[in-house]
């Protein structure tokens, strides 16, 4: 889902997702290019499918006075962009969940002028579909300086723990790792 900017450069977009009435939509931004500082932030949003009423915002990179913010060391979440998802949503309609696969901070491949472990960048979100709360985050990359973003779906499993069946979350990488969560609790399994 590449879109072409006035000047034809390639941007990202995830496909929107439709879930419980909601319709779940990504940033469409020019991608984070090697020389940037600064970007628009990738927020993710959620839309009443009926209405087109916007139901909620997650601020991907945190803004002042939320969770994470303080991550962002030097005010460094004022500044940067991005940290959106490129890839594909997935949602689980049972748990009425949806799993975002979230995209490293500008620029991808620098990341001295934002100090600190950039949170929500590099991250596997689970969200509440219907109100757009964190349920739970897992951050795969502290501070990402070499692009190693999440680029596929999460991929959600059903796993034997101990003789109980799990419903699981696997998250492939760039590194080839799968991390594999339990996706009700986020706890690594």
């Amino acid at each position: 889902y590449g879109n072409l900017d006035p000047i034809g450069r390639i941007g990202n977009s995830s496909p929107p997702v439709v879930a419980k009435d909601v319709v779940i939509v990504g940033p469409a931004l020019v991608i984070g290019l090697r020389a940037n500082k600064e970007n628009v932030k990738a927020d993710i949003m959620g839309f009443d499918a009926r209405t087109g009423k916007k139901l909620w915002t997650i601020h991907t990179i945190p803004r002042k006075g939320e969770p994470g913010y303080e991550t962002w060391e030097n005010n460094s979440a004022e500044y940067t962009g991005n940290a959106g998802v490129w890839t594909s949503f997935t949602v689980d309609e049972e748990l009425g969940y949806v799993y975002l696969p979230i995209e490293s901070a500008t620029n991808d491949v620098y990341g001295g002028h934002r100090p600190g472990a950039n949170l929500y960048s590099d991250s596997v979100i689970c969200a509440d579909v219907k109100t757009g709360k964190i349920v739970w985050y897992q951050q795969l990359v502290h501070h990402d300086i070499w692009d190693l973003d999440i680029p596929s779906a999460p991929i959600l499993v059903n796993v034997n723990v101990d003789g109980r069946s799990v419903k699981a979350v696997v998250q492939l990488t760039k590194q080839s790792f799968a991390y594999v969560f339990d996706r009700v609790t986020g706890k690594p399994i």
